[in-house]
């Protein structure tokens, strides 16, 4: 990790041991414009003294100040566009996996609001956004550009204390006084800005939900921004396009047991995430498999919850992924799930998942998805809605008086995106 030094705005090492007397530092999120300052020229003292006051540093400057200007000033300031090396791929791939974690322990995360001019008048601002926020609920029209950026998503729950700025870096709030206008603008629950409650004890398809809409310039990012909200690392490989959001759901597989990864439905507006992007992947909504092409498929699944006490425990290793695609254990109350009278395999089945959803009239429900049998796996169909069932006991069958959870194994296959040739 490399860190500014507030008053010289020279690069340092933090293994530096003689020059981090303290481990406190600011850290800043922002949003990249097309002239920013890259590692190459602040780790020149030539480049610094020639462009020091000029307007290129003007961003890096004001957010040293910032610091400095402290009650406890800060000696030291990350901004992720000159302390990567971004021409070294090791370098960048174990900063990619690291930056949640620096965030989260920066003393202070400054939020540049760069296309913002605060009004004194915040309960005039918080009105304008709720009724942008009441036209499409789903994605509402923001006053900045920063919370359509897939980065800043980790970038406002990771950091424990945060302060936001306007372009001319007059004081908007910090992340608890702003929770209200925070929440109605991002859709994450007030209790997860503030602290309150772990976001991480939140569901994969409530943290999901989180990034749909949001945008980046390279498209592996919607993955990558991804890692710290669940908790994963991955390898960085730049180059596979979308396909890196499938990537990130198969590792997320291998390290978590939350069903809620396969509760989506296919969003009405399309797959928002890759809307800027040359490779947009092609897709089936009508059938596909357990996998999300995009976190826009879980928009609507903000209020999905797994239940400990109401878990079932899937038999003989539970879920996998293959080469054929997601081998699941399913629970029966007979055999005749999977098969008809005469032994031959149903076109048709209901597949219950273990998560919950509290419906209007306070009665939870059980999650299921739709399977119809192609060839020898399985495949999803009816991807525009999710099959809701009143009640959550698991199927069992009664052996020896015993009532036992009993499974069979089923795969659905998961095809592969297909980028389409220019």
């Amino acid at each position: 990790m490399r860190l500014i030094n507030t008053s010289t705005y020279a690069l340092h090492q933090s293994n530096e041991q003689e020059v981090f007397t303290s481990p406190e530092y600011a850290i800043l999120s922002h949003r990249w414009t097309g002239s920013e300052v890259t590692f190459q020229m602040l780790s020149s003292a030539d480049w610094r003294a020639a462009n020091l006051h000029g307007p290129a540093m003007r961003k890096i400057r004001d957010a040293c100040t910032k610091a400095r200007e402290r009650k406890q000033p800060l000696k030291w300031l990350w901004v992720d566009t000159c302390c990567i090396n971004k021409l070294d791929p090791e370098e960048l791939a174990s900063s990619l996996n690291s930056m949640f974690e620096w965030y989260y322990r920066a003393t202070v995360c400054y939020a540049y609001l760069s296309d913002v001019e605060w009004s004194p008048s915040r309960r005039q601002m918080s009105k304008t956004l709720d009724e942008a926020a009441q036209k499409d609920k789903d994605r509402p029209n923001q006053e900045s550009v920063w919370f359509e950026r897939g980065w800043t998503l980790q970038e406002l729950l990771a950091p424990r204390y945060m302060e936001f700025y306007d372009r001319n870096w007059n004081f908007m709030g910090t992340k608890e006084s702003l929770a209200d206008f925070l929440e109605s603008v991002t859709g994450i629950a007030k209790s997860y800005l503030t602290g309150a409650s772990d976001f991480r004890q939140a569901s994969v398809a409530t943290r999901m939900s989180w990034m749909a809409g949001r945008t980046t310039t390279l498209a592996e990012d919607i993955a990558y921004g991804m890692l710290g909200l669940l908790n994963i690392n991955m390898t960085i490989y730049y180059g596979e396009g979308p396909k890196a959001f499938m990537r990130l759901q198969k590792t997320l597989m291998e390290n978590s047991t939350d069903e809620t990864i396969f509760a989506w439905t296919a969003p009405p507006k399309g797959l928002a995430c890759f809307r800027k992007h040359s490779q947009t992947p092609r897709w089936s909504p009508q059938s596909w498999g357990l996998l999300a092409p995009s976190p826009d498929c879980f928009s609507k699944y903000r209020d999905l919850t797994v239940l400990p006490d109401l878990y079932v425990p899937r038999l003989s290793g539970g879920y996998r992924f293959m080469q054929q695609g997601v081998q699941f254990q399913m629970p029966m109350k007979s055999g005749t799930e999977l098969t008809n009278f005469f032994g031959l395999p149903r076109k048709d089945v209901t597949l219950p998942l273990n998560c919950w959803r509290t419906a209007d009239d306070g009665k939870l429900y059980n999650v299921n998805i739709q399977l119809s049998k192609d060839g020898a796996v399985y495949k999803r169909i009816g991807c525009d809605d999710l099959v809701q069932k009143k009640g959550s006991k698991p199927k069992t069958n009664s052996v020896m008086g015993v009532d036992q959870v009993i499974t069979r194994p089923l795969t659905i296959g998961q095809p592969d995106f297909v980028i389409p040739l220019k």
